[in-house]
């Protein structure tokens, strides 16, 4: 086996979030953790990526320094375990989807290399912004029922950053099944601020369109201008964003997020939620857990 510093798993598109690294990145091999065509280019909705390896083939033939799971899919709880046993540095995007024995795997904040949210972070906490109301966020992963509950994850994750509040209550809709399936949160956070985030398939190109509203103003990143700004009283003002995301920022110890039990539980919760929506048609309240 070669010793490399990292390996990154995930979905095409996930992966293509990091094109620049994925096109010769010294050190670091990307592996897709999807079913497709060996060789050749893999499409996601943020460009192509050339020449990924399957994820079994990878671990197969390289010993990691590192390794982060970008999306999840079946086996990746067996897959991280045997990492951790071999004494690899493992990070994931998201709780793992099922319930193990082994001890719990860090996970790392994705939106720590977002240079767009970053922006935005930054930018809702000017005075002439306000204070945070209203937030809605739309987000189109690859994949069935467990990618897009890690988007929801992310997405919840985010808004409360966004929000500047703890989540307090989540009201999860869906509808569909597998790749076609969406999933619709409407949230209501301790400031009495709401959110409303949409997880929809691929296809509908809607990756990361999001919209802040403030008391003095509001922030929207529109992913057809493809740059985050501010709509004041009379004018739009495009944010400054920085040349690009960095996959150093997910090794960081300050990307770390840490959930308590019950925050976990949650989340498992969330995941059933999500499949009893969609065959009931009917929508789920849950309360999430007090700090």
């Amino acid at each position: 086996m070669r010793d490399i510093d990292g390996l990154v798993i995930g979905s095409c598109q996930a992966l293509a979030l990091f094109q620049e690294y994925t096109n010769g990145q010294n050190g670091v091999v990307f592996a897709r953790s999807n079913a497709g065509p060996r060789g050749g280019a893999q499409g996601g909705a943020n460009g192509m990526v050339q020449g990924l390896e399957t994820v079994r083939d990878a671990l197969d033939a390289y010993r990691p320094r590192q390794a982060l799971f970008l999306s999840p899919y079946r086996g990746m709880a067996a897959d991280a375990a045997h990492l951790v046993e071999k004494g690899i540095d493992v990070r994931t995007a998201g709780p793992l989807p099922v319930r193990t024995r082994n001890p719990e795997i860090p996970i790392t904040d994705i939106h720590r290399s977002d240079p767009g949210f970053r922006a935005m972070l930054e930018t809702s906490r000017h005075a002439d912004f306000g204070e945070p109301v209203y937030l809605r966020l739309i987000s189109s992963p690859e994949g069935g029922k467990w990618p897009k509950w890690w988007c929801v994850f992310q997405s919840c994750r985010k808004a409360a950053a966004l929000l500047d509040s703890p989540m307090r209550r989540v009201y999860v809709a869906a509808t569909g099944s597998a790749r076609s399936l969406h999933v619709s949160i409407t949230l209501k956070t301790d400031r009495h601020s709401t959110g409303h985030l949409l997880v929809s398939p691929s296809g509908s190109r809607l990756q990361d369109d999001l919209l802040l509203v403030g008391t003095g103003g509001t922030l929207a990143d529109d992913p057809l201008l493809n740059q985050p700004g501010m709509y004041g009283k009379s004018d739009y003002r495009m944010l400054t964003r920085p040349p690009r995301r960095c996959l150093a920022d997910l090794w960081g110890s300050e990307a770390l997020i840490t959930l308590t039990a019950d925050e976990r539980r949650f989340y498992h919760d969330l995941l059933r939620a999500i499949g009893d929506s969609s065959r009931s048609r009917s929508g789920i309240c849950l309360e999430y857990p007090a700090a």
